[in-house]
């Protein structure tokens, strides 16, 4: 059976590995003086990215957390979302590369902690308390709010299949095509096929029905 909150989960290990890639090049860069600019620009689009998602979040899933599990973790969760994205700041408005790298270092502490804690104390927790049917609402609402217009969607799902494993892709492909109508999926499915590896393709097309 789809555990539709598991998409969501999904996009949580793209974020992990992108802020990990992003501070391993920016100690990198900063260790062999080189400019820092190229990396700046993908903190940027992750920065875009994770605030569209978190925003999206305390809209379509919070309420629930509230209702089914405590309004104090949603409280400390958004909490979290205001330092994180004071972190992307804190990077890209740094001084000079020491400081970016001393920034980056903390940002990337602060965003991995805060998705163990929302996927150990949040979406596993709310995934046993609440029914499939509910389950797709939030996450179709999560989707909607966070990426709206028509023009994002390539650019992310390249962002997104890239940053994940076959596991993932899978999972993430086979919610979406629960959740969507065929004529919005059979528009994803060119944006998918352009975004993997052709490895990742075929492992695709096995474990997700009707994608060919």
């Amino acid at each position: 059976m789809i555990a539709c909150l598991d998409a969501v989960m999904v996009g949580h290990n793209a974020f992990r590995r992108d802020i990990s890639e992003i501070d391993q090049a920016v100690h990198e860069t900063t260790r062999q003086g080189g400019d820092l600019s190229s990396v700046i620009d993908r903190l940027q689009y992750f920065g875009s990215i994770i605030d569209r998602h978190e925003k999206a979040e305390e809209q379509a899933v919070f309420p629930d957390v509230d209702r089914v599990l405590s309004p104090l973790l949603a409280s400390l969760l958004t909490d979290d979302h205001r330092e994180i994205s004071e972190g992307v700041s804190k990077v890209i408005d740094a001084p000079d590369e020491l400081a970016a790298a001393r920034a980056s270092a903390a940002l990337h502490s602060q965003v991995q902690i805060h998705l163990a804690k929302k996927d150990t104390h949040l979406y596993s927790a709310l995934r046993d308390h609440i029914d499939l049917d509910q389950q797709a609402e939030i996450v179709g609402q999560l989707w909607g709010r966070a990426f709206p217009p028509d023009d994002v969607l390539p650019q992310y799902m390249n962002w997104l299949y890239r940053h994940v494993n076959q596991e993932d892709q899978a999972t993430i492909t086979n919610v979406w095509k629960f959740l969507m109508s065929e004529k919005d999926f059979a528009k994803c499915i060119p944006l998918i096929k352009e975004a993997v590896t052709t490895a990742d393709w075929s492992e695709l097309t096995k474990r997700v029905p009707g994608m060919v």
